[in-house]
Order: structure tokens, then sequence, then C-alpha cells
């Protein structure tokens, strides 16, 4: 089997060489969404400069070992499509099954409640007392005391239940 190639791109005409890309953009995809799960819960808002920093080394070590040697633009494209397509599949898989989206993107987790920090849960979401006091200055309240709850969503934005409201 030949895949297609560009006028000149020799190393595009050996066999198999699109597939490989796919399949590697698809491990790269699955790679990346296990790294990113295990670093933790930060929406991009919060994202501090050194975060960023490291989701691009994410990016671009595994762009570097999914195109290989092969750097036409019909490998590019491919791995484009094969990551874009893991994507759509991940989203289709968490909307079937909400156990697989618990894996994926985790459960809400009360980090605030009744006055007391959980401090067990900041730590494994790896959260600051300072990260969840921003929200609560966005939602108006000026004190801690004035909290009911704080919870860590899934897409890891803080919400904050005031003290009289369920």
């Amino acid at each position: 089997m030949t895949v297609w190639c560009s006028a000149g791109s020799k190393s595009c005409c050996r066999e198999g060489v699109g597939v490989n890309v796919i399949i590697r953009a698809a491990a790269a995809y699955l790679i990346l969404l296990f790294a990113v799960r295990l670093i933790g819960r930060r929406m991009a808002s919060m994202l501090a400069p050194f975060d960023l920093v490291v989701l691009f080394l994410f990016g671009g070590a595994l762009m570097s070992s999914v195109l290989g040697e092969d750097h036409s633009m019909v490998a590019a494209i491919s791995a484009v499509f094969a990551i874009g397509l893991m994507h759509v599949a991940v989203s289709e898989l968490k909307r079937w099954s909400p156990r697989f989206g618990r894996l994926v993107d985790g459960t809400p987790v009360v980090v605030y409640e009744h006055g007391q920090w959980h401090m067990d849960r900041m730590r494994s979401l790896r959260m600051l007392e300072s990260d969840v006091m921003v929200a609560v200055r966005q939602k108006g309240l000026m004190r801690l005391e004035e909290v009911r709850y704080a919870v860590i969503e899934r897409d890891g934005k803080v919400s904050i239940i005031p003290q009289g409201q369920e």
C-alpha cells in the first residue's frame, strides 16, 4: 500500500508511513490526555506562565515523536486529523459512558465546607487556598466566613456557594 505523496517528498512514499503517523498521533493524544489529567485541574485563566510552558513542551515533545522523520505536509495533516478524531472519539465516549467521563475529567471536589479546608483534597488537586480565594472575591464576598462551600469543578473552575444557600 502506498500512501499519498507530494511531488518531491520521497519519505512520504514509503509503505505505511501515513498509517504510522496516525497511530503515533493517536497514542500521543492519549499520553497527553493522561499527562494533563495527572497535572491537575487548573482552568486556562488560572494557568501560571510555568503551567503554559509545561503544556507547550508536552506538545512539542510529542509532535516530534508523532512525525518522526516525515516532515511532509501530508504527515502533518494526517497527525492533525488523527488528533482531532481522537478528541471527537473521547468526547463521544464521555457522553456515552459517565464512568469514562469521570475517569477522563474527574468529578467535582468540595475543598472547603462549613469553615473547614480539606487540605488532603487540595493537595491531591494541586490547588492552593489563594486559588480558591480568587473565586471568593470574584463572587463578591470579602471574607471566608461568608462561604459555605468551595467546589473545584471538573474543568478546574472554582464554584463558591455563599452561606445561606444550599
